[in-house]
């Protein structure tokens, strides 16, 4: 079901009670199997929005819709988070975790073992699905918090950060991996990120956000077909988008708002 962002704006209260206005007049519409990410600099509200979009947030003004249908509370069915904090369970084993939110559903326990493993061999680790997270690298772990969201059948996924707290290298194979099975299940993706190349790499779309209060400042499409392979990262495009990226960042100007559609 497309997600369609109107007219999005978040003010916040500080403890004084003084008012912020944290993200101002943000449109977006994000098609069915359609990857997004959303860029900018730190405190532009690039969570807010995310938040906004899976229902842990409600809008001063304006709407998030999916189908047609105003969220106006979380549902992981719906739409799930994948955030950088992985959030396993130490005394919970790997299929266990990945199985978490099926049981807090009410899912009977061989069909929620059943579905966990599936998710768990998509993203290869059904051979370690009686290990426990601390026999895990920090890149397994996260697979394993993908495989929890995965096994929820969400109509959305929302990555918020969610290779930060790896090292480089693992960030980048990991990010290749997940590309890949993103694409294969087709699932509609958006991922908030600090990442240029994350967001070049991974997305149909990157969506750039301005200083606070957060607008949309800049539409970038990406013109080669998911999933990607390695080498598109020493494409001439990948280069120039990246450096269009960088220079946006760079300036971050307040500018008026800019609503952004896909092309499907």
């Amino acid at each position: 079901m497309t997600l369609t962002v109107k007219d999005l704006s978040v003010t916040y209260e500080t403890a004084s009670g003084r008012k912020v206005l944290a993200v101002a007049d943000v449109n977006i519409t994000v098609q069915v199997g359609e990857f997004v990410s959303l860029i900018g600099p730190s405190g532009c509200g690039k969570s807010t929005v995310l938040h906004c979009m899976g229902g842990m947030l409600r809008p001063s003004a304006g709407s998030v819709a999916v189908g047609g249908e105003e969220i106006r509370d979380p549902r992981p069915e719906r739409a799930a988070f994948i955030f950088q904090d992985y959030s396993l369970f130490p005394w919970k084993s790997v299929v266990d975790n990945a199985a978490i939110g099926l049981r807090f559903a009410g899912m009977p326990k061989a069909e929620r073992r059943a579905r966990a493993l599936k998710e768990l061999e998509l993203v290869g680790l059904g051979h370690v699905a009686d290990s426990y997270p601390a026999e895990l690298s920090g890149g397994m772990q996260q697979r394993v918090a993908i495989s929890r969201a995965l096994a929820m059948e969400p109509e959305i996924l929302l990555m918020d950060e969610p290779f930060g707290a790896l090292d480089e290298q693992s960030r980048r194979r990991l990010g290749i991996e997940m590309s890949r099975v993103l694409t294969d299940t087709g699932k509609t993706v958006v991922m908030v990120t600090h990442s240029l190349d994350e967001a070049i790499f991974w997305a149909d779309r990157v969506l750039v956000m301005g200083k606070g209060p957060g607008r949309i400042i800049e539409e970038l499409v990406v013109p080669e077909p998911r999933p990607r392979r390695p080498e598109f990262m020493t494409d001439r495009r990948f280069d120039a988008l990246r450096a269009k990226l960088f220079s946006l960042l760079e300036v971050s100007p307040a500018e008026e708002p800019v609503a952004v559609r896909s092309a499907g």
